[in-house]
């Protein structure tokens, strides 16, 4: 799974890394601990390639209600395609959520803590996350403004990641871009065997304290390593 990453670099960095046409958001906060229900930034293609911002925490357009079911933030790959919730979005609304790293927890066994682990890119560049997103808007109000949102695609872990746990994010390399961005809806279910035989992602898990368990914990000082004590 992938319940916590970092969102460090400008819209201007992000453009030019993911050839952006159009930059729709101004400069979100940099953070070294972004949480779900928070908006992040996200990739999405059409007639041109945008950046904007959806909040991480997939709505359904038929919930009825903020209230009404879990607010999902990841999707697990192998059930994408056939989910009631998550399919129509993976047919037609797809995007990349761009990260300069993440979070996972190892689990050392019982009675022990788990040990956090930094995971990134060995060259520092930001990573691609596969991702899918909604559109909700509240129709007990007229002119509700809709609710923009979205959940990161999940896989079973490979590589450096199969040593701590047992899912990943799906980290797309830079040639399917713009396939999972504009593959039409019968183009789609391909994408799944094309995932599924992309390359390992470069990743270094580094060790850091506990200090990263808690969202309110923020800054530079999450990265620093360090192990957990039983």
């Amino acid at each position: 799974m992938c319940g916590r990453y970092l969102s460090l670099s400008t819209p201007e960095a992000l453009a030019e890394h993911f050839s952006i046409d159009e930059v729709r958001t101004p400069p979100l906060e940099p953070r070294h601990n972004v949480a779900p229900t928070t908006d992040v930034y996200a990739v999405i293609e059409d007639e041109d390639r945008r950046l904007g911002t959806l909040r991480w925490g997939f709505v359904p357009p038929w919930a009825k209600s903020l209230k009404d079911g879990p607010r999902p933030i990841n999707a697990r790959l192998e059930s994408v395609a056939t989910s009631k919730m998550f399919a129509p979005s993976f047919e037609r609304r797809r995007c990349l959520l761009p990260a300069d790293g993440f979070y996972e927890w190892l689990d050392r066994g019982e009675g022990r803590r788990k040990q956090p682990y930094h995971l990134a890119d060995r060259d520092g560049a930001p990573l691609a996350f596969a991702g899918i997103w909604s559109v909700w808007r509240d129709r007990s109000q007229e002119d509700a403004s809709p609710l923009f949102s979205a959940a990161i695609v999940t896989t079973e872990a490979r590589g450096t990641m199969s040593e701590i746990h047992d899912r990943m994010p799906v980290i797309l390399p830079s040639n399917l871009w713009r396939d999972w961005l504009t593959a039409g809806e019968d183009d789609a279910p391909h994408l799944l065997d094309a995932v599924a035989a992309m390359p390992l992602p470069r990743l270094t898990a580094t060790p850091i304290t506990d200090r990263v368990n808690s969202v309110r914990n923020e800054g530079s000082e999450l990265l620093e390593p360090g192990t957990v004590a039983d």
